[in-house]
């Protein structure tokens, strides 16, 4: 009995001193890194040396601090990342380029999580338009090189 006492008065102790909003333990999500499989007759691009990370470029507005690299949980690499640690709100408009065979449109939309809390103002991914075509998921993208 003496132990639920104890415990009671620990937590109702707690409760009245421990700070709301400490968020030194809290780990928050990072900017939106984008992932693309990329397609060409039914086969990945990178996987059977269509292309190498070489042959790709990234044109736009605003593309300082976009990094374009390849990854995979499996070896080798075949999915293209492009991310941008320093996006905050806004439409931002490019052109991937895949040597001088193909070149693909992207419209990336990005707004931050709400204010407030541990987490609050993070960028994030609101719509991914590829090749004139609105994404319906936010993740695990794929592009289809004609």
């Amino acid at each position: 009995m003496f132990l639920k006492y104890v415990l009671l008065g620990s937590i109702l102790l707690c409760a009245t001193c421990c700070p709301e909003d400490d968020c030194a333990a809290v780990l928050c999500e990072g900017p939106p890194i984008l992932g693309f499989e990329v397609i060409k007759d039914n086969e990945n691009v990178f996987l059977n040396d269509t292309y190498t990370l070489a042959d790709v470029t990234i044109d736009g507005e605003n593309i300082e601090g976009i990094t374009l690299s390849l990854a995979n949980s499996d070896e080798p690499s075949s999915i293209l990342v492009l991310e941008n640690n320093g996006w905050g709100p806004g439409t931002f408009e490019y052109i991937l380029n895949f040597s001088t065979d193909a070149s693909i449109p992207l419209k990336v939309n990005i707004k931050n999580s709400p204010s407030g809390g541990c987490c609050g103002g993070i960028a994030r991914l609101e719509q991914l338009t590829i090749n004139g075509q609105v994404q319906e998921k936010t993740f695990g993208f794929q592009i289809i090189l004609d």
